[in-house]
């Protein structure tokens, strides 16, 4: 069940599974009789055995702790071993790594020296905190060894819990790279290296992009680094130079705008992945019944009752373009000649059947998502009760139970307003 949920996520992320052995020419260990443990190889993966330690694309990065590292060599025609790097010191890559040791695939040495030990497991813990457990996972009774792999398959990695980049992200403080700096320093206490099941190491399941992909991430990442370092040199002299002010804080809010326009697409997916619940609701349509083929006002109804119903209870988002089941389908099924037209009849609709006095608690957006348009609609918390007006002489009153809108009535309409509004006791 956890694999399918991760599975999903990583679909919509472009993120394809696939195992190391399927990207890789050979694996080695490394050898003490080599200067620098190993025989530098075009597009190695150096993969450490202590998830405190960073992957690492050169013999370099590795610093003196060369006999803590694996080195995959990768075929250059499926994988780039900088974005493999990159991607194992990253949230998704981080979750994998400790799975393999979570599920006995390596297995760190029981006894410590007895210099320092103390020290030596503080420094593991402090680096440890700065990420979050995988979770309850058996661990595997396969024995380690040191070798190529063999064909034979094994378990897939098993997750607890339900994965999210936007919380793995969280959990690393949002950095694109969790040990950014220097190499932690290798644990001194340990008394010997880890054990490695190789064989189910390398065909524990991955999710990565297709090589172009790879290539892109790693130019974009590049040229990240590089508008943040500029960005940094203009904060410091913006207020002893000013010039051309106007000028540049314009082209600063494009940027601005872009970066925000990326991360709405990520946030509206990662709601997608969710799934419906009190404070999240998906509509296919704005106003267009997809089975007629023509505009119908029990769609804009049901549209208008979330909101309403968001409004009197906890608030909530409403994504316009989504089928039930997390399809994106997009906002042009409505039937409008452009996005302007159909954000105006939206705007017509709140002011005609809610009221435009309730407009500062509704947001909307229209939000790119997967080559097509979804209309967000984050509903605040209304501090008063608001009424759904069908007509003229009608009024409709709703709050959220679960993922639903239901209507109040009578006696529990008053009860409701009573309880929730004026602080009246039920």
């Amino acid at each position: 069940m956890v694999e399918k949920e991760i599975d999903s996520l990583c679909n919509q992320y472009g993120l394809k599974p696939t195992d190391l052995s399927d990207l890789m020419l050979e694996v080695n260990f490394s050898d003490p009789d080599l200067e620098y443990g190993f025989t530098e190889e075009e597009n190695s993966l150096y993969l450490p055995l202590y998830e405190e330690l960073n992957a690492v694309g050169s013999l370099s990065g590795m610093g003196d702790y060369f006999q803590a590292y694996i080195q995959f060599v990768l075929d250059p025609d499926k994988a780039s071993s900088e974005y493999l790097a990159d991607f194992f010191n990253n949230p998704l890559g981080l979750k994998i790594r400790k799975a393999w040791e979570a599920r006995g695939f390596i297995q760190r040495p029981e006894t410590l020296e007895p210099d320092e030990p103390a020290a030596a497991l503080s420094e593991v813990s402090e680096v440890s905190a700065l990420r979050g457990d995988v979770g309850d996972a058996s661990f595997s009774e396969k024995t380690g060894f040191s070798g190529i792999i063999s064909p034979l398959a094994a378990n897939e990695i098993a997750f607890a819990g339900k994965a999210s980049l936007e919380n793995m992200c969280t959990e690393t403080g949002e950095s694109t790279s969790v040990l950014s700096g220097e190499a932690v320093p290798f644990l001194p206490g340990a008394s010997s290296f880890p054990n490695v099941d190789i064989d189910s190491l390398t065909h524990s399941k991955l999710y990565l992009p297709d090589l172009p992909a790879q290539l892109e991430i790693l130019k974009i990442k590049a040229l990240t680094k590089e508008l943040i370092s500029q960005l940094s040199v203009f904060e410091c002299r913006l207020s002893a130079y000013p010039k051309s002010i106007t000028h540049i804080r314009k082209k600063l809010e494009l940027i601005r705008e872009a970066v925000k326009l990326a991360n709405d697409t990520d946030y509206i997916l990662e709601l997608i992945r969710r799934g419906e619940s009190k404070k999240l609701e998906f509509k296919s349509t704005l106003r267009m019944n997809l089975i007629t083929g023509k505009p119908d006002w029990n769609i804009e109804h049901a549209v208008l009752k979330t909101i309403v119903a968001y409004l009197n209870t906890d608030g909530g988002v409403l994504l316009v373009g989504v089928s039930n089941n997390g399809e994106v389908l997009g906002i042009k099924n409505d039937g409008f000649p452009n996005e302007d037209r159909f954000l105006l009849h939206f705007k017509q609709l709140i002011k005609q059947h809610i009221g435009l006095n309730y407009a500062p608690m509704i947001e909307y957006t229209p939000v790119p998502v997967n080559g097509k348009k979804v209309l967000e609609i984050d509903c605040k918390k209304s501090d008063e009760a608001v009424f759904l007006k069908p007509d003229k002489n009608d009024e409709e009153f709703y709050i959220r139970i679960g993922p639903s809108s239901e209507r109040l009535t009578g006696s529990k309409l008053i009860e409701y307003v009573n309880r929730w509004y004026n602080g009246k006791p039920d």
